[in-house]
């Protein structure tokens, strides 16, 4: 029965750290110099021939790395437990064979390539091929359309009723509608809500993490559609005047200035706090911080109860292999995914998979 370095493609080694593929390198004896695609071509080459021991090091990594993870649900519970045997009893059993299949061949419809068991009987991965799209090869004169094929992993926990795809949401509902089918039962598959449970808040999944929030997308809270140009104007005085008491501490100036200001907007001020008013126009907000937590920081504080997160960064620490390292995220918020912008383990996605979803 197939093991994750069994299901392993080109891709998936040239996707890993380049520290790790000079790892690899060394423990098959082979040459660590030059770039990432030289290390991860070297691997292939001695491994392609089907003994894969030399990549036992990196399963961890091999089919992590930088991905975007969106997880389902079945509702009836136990429907997933049956599925293990059902692929091994299928006449095609990928947990024993790869099927090989060209990308000129390939659709938008994915196929199941491989599957292999994970650390515990409970744990499957399966490969998914599709053609993502494609793209003009230019030759001279002549014009070609190359398709796109894509890999894509799956991770299912058959005690959970867990599904993970790995890839973009949209290609992630046609995979786990393609494993329902499999199913073949009447089953309720609902992509997991993530942001739900924590009332849709960003700050809310840092905490989960016991990590920090770092970037943050967001739209204003309150719209005033009949905000004119000159309560804009308005604003733009107020926050002058401030700017000029700071200067000159001249108190006259100051409340002559709030006065002219308060008469401009008239309702406004009774109807809304002025942060709010400054916000108005403002299609998107996006606040970062280079070091530490967006929380604590003054503007931030200031804006955040007149914003809806749209999603953001967090960055949290791991121990591999009893050493702390830094990873982040990004939250979509209309996309209820995960994309790890560093390159994870399964470790890492685990954690973050028991901390959001179990």
């Amino acid at each position: 029965m197939h093991r994750i370095s069994n299901i392993v493609f080109f891709p998936d080694v040239i996707k890993l750290p380049k520290v790790i593929l000079k790892e690899v390198c060394t423990d098959l004896r082979l040459d660590t110099s030059g770039t990432s695609y030289d290390l991860a071509q070297r691997v292939w080459d001695r491994i392609n021939n089907g003994n894969r021991e030399g990549l036992y090091s990196a399963e961890n990594r091999l089919l992590a790395g930088k991905s975007s993870v969106t997880w389902f649900k079945i509702e009836n519970e136990g429907a997933l437990r049956g599925f293990k045997d059902l692929l091994q009893q299928s006449q095609s059993n990928r947990f024993e064979t790869i099927e090989y299949i060209q990308a000129g061949d390939l659709t938008s419809e994915p196929i199941l390539i491989a599957a292999a068991e994970g650390i515990n009987d409970n744990e499957i991965f399966l490969r998914y091929a599709y053609n993502s799209g494609n793209r003009r090869s230019v030759n001279g004169t002549e014009v070609h359309i190359v398709p796109k094929s894509e890999i894509t992993t799956v991770y299912i926990d058959t005690e959970k009723d867990i599904i993970e795809v790995r890839t973009d949401t949209r290609n992630a509902i046609k995979i786990a509608s393609s494993i329902a089918t499999m199913i073949g039962q009447h089953i309720t598959l609902e992509q997991a809500r993530i942001l739900a449970p924590f009332g849709n808040n960003v700050e809310q999944i840092a905490n989960a993490l016991n990590g920090e929030l770092i970037d943050a997308t967001s739209t204003p809270e309150f719209v005033f559609e009949d905000f004119n140009q000159q309560q804009t104007a308005a604003v733009l005085n107020i926050l002058n005047a401030l700017n000029d008491f700071f200067d000159d501490e001249n108190e006259e100036d100051l409340i002559e200035n709030l006065k002219n200001a308060s008469e401009t907007f008239g309702e406004h001020l009774l109807t809304a706090p002025f942060t709010a008013l400054i916000l108005n126009g403002m299609e998107r907000v996006g606040l970062r911080v280079n070091e530490g937590d967006l929380r604590g920081q003054p503007l931030y504080d200031t804006l955040r109860p007149y914003l809806q997160h749209q999603g953001g960064f967090i960055k949290f620490n791991r121990p591999i292999n009893g050493v702390e390292k830094s990873f982040t995220i990004r939250v979509g918020l209309t996309t209820d995914s995960i994309f790890f912008t560093t390159p994870a383990t399964e470790e890492v996605i685990q954690f973050v998979r028991q901390q959001i979803i179990n």
